[in-house]
């Protein structure tokens, strides 16, 4: 086991990679304590000694702890398991003729729940992100969804500009942390915004299965609880058989029923995290990443995410030198987080000259 001895803010998060890992933006790594707690868990329910209200505690928890990322508090964050199923109570919710507008390239758990609501009269319209807060300030838009750091190529959003132009005319904005949360201080840009969306499995080095729903007390008052889980109501370990509809009065009323494993560790993930700050991170892994386009002579950028045109066949020298990477929208991403070292950024880039060489 080791910890990031490269920076000593980091060090209270250890992790074990057998390769070097620079993919956070596909997945994030489980800190060491994150995978003790979830084997745990399993390990109990193998014996038949796990107690699903144990995880009440870990939801609650990981409530407020992501509600303070995105400057909310906890009774306005609801918990879901996907992005897509958050978005989709707010597509839901628009009148027929409301226009949204949408960055080009926008991942689809932000774009297609709109995009399917197309036959009730939602209009969908793309512009280029460098032109989206101009274009949220036309009078036609009703809602402005965009995530604060792009998937494809790490691009980061000015939020607070953006929910400010869509509330310049009367619109509403969406905002998706996916790909921010976890190093990029978000709660100051994200607080005025109506609903911010996120999943925990990246930048927040959760299991794959959690995520939240904040919002203002006016937007979430415009969300019907569609799902209406049993998680949802007001005592739900009181109210699990029959009627009448008894649903909590703060956001839990749009929970979805936690996965267990996932929410105990993305408990410990958020605590972790919130022990070595935002600020910290953003310092750590921005650092990496300017350290690797440095070496491959760019400019300095304000991203943990990378996105590179390489020449064919980089991404499988890469994986051949098992480095973690990935190809999105044709191009190579590479992103930096708290398990990084300098020394993880310069195996990459001895891969990543050589390519250049040989087809040079």
């Amino acid at each position: 086991m080791a910890s990031n001895a490269d920076d000593p803010e980091i060090v209270p998060l250890d992790f074990a990679p057998t390769r070097t890992y620079l993919d956070t933006a596909t997945y994030g790594l489980a800190p060491a304590a994150v995978a003790e707690v979830v084997i745990a868990a399993e390990r109990a329910r193998l014996e038949g000694r796990f107690r699903p209200t144990d995880v009440d505690e870990a939801v609650a928890a990981s409530r407020a702890r992501w509600g303070a990322l995105v400057g909310a508090p906890a009774e306005r964050v609801a918990v879901a398991a996907q992005v897509a199923t958050a978005v989709g109570l707010v597509a839901a919710a628009l009148p027929a003729g409301t226009t949204v507008l949408v960055p080009e390239g926008e991942f689809t758990s932000v774009l297609w729940p709109f995009l399917a609501r197309a036959g009730d009269g939602i209009r969908t319209r793309t512009v280029p992100l460098a032109g989206l807060v101009e274009a949220a300030a036309a009078p036609d838009v009703g809602l402005v969804a965009a995530s604060a750091v792009q998937s494809a190529d790490g691009a980061v959003l000015d939020v607070a500009a953006l929910v400010t132009a869509a509330h310049g005319h009367g619109a509403r904005a969406l905002v998706d942390v996916t790909q921010g949360a976890g190093w990029l201080p978000l709660a100051d840009a994200c607080a005025a915004a109506d609903w911010v969306v996120g999943a925990g499995y990246k930048w927040l080095m959760a299991p794959r299965g959690t995520a939240f729903l904040a919002g203002t007390e006016e937007a979430l008052d415009l969300l019907t609880p569609v799902h209406a889980s049993w998680f949802a109501g007001q005592e739900p370990w009181e109210s699990c058989y029959g009627g009448p509809l008894r649903l909590a009065d703060d956001a839990r009323r749009f929970d979805l029923s936690p996965a267990w494993p996932a929410w105990l560790g993305q408990r410990v993930a958020l605590d972790l995290l919130a022990e070595v700050g935002v600020d910290a991170v953003q310092r750590h892994d921005v650092e990496l990443a300017n350290r690797l386009r440095a070496g491959l002579g760019l400019a300095p950028g304000d991203s943990a995410i990378v996105s590179l045109s390489v020449p064919d066949g980089t991404a499988e020298r890469l994986a051949a030198a098992d480095i973690a990477a990935s190809v999105r929208a044709g191009r190579l991403r590479l992103s930096c987080h708290v398990h990084n070292t300098a020394a993880d950024v310069d195996r990459a880039l001895d891969v990543l000259v050589a390519a250049r060489t040989a087809a040079a």
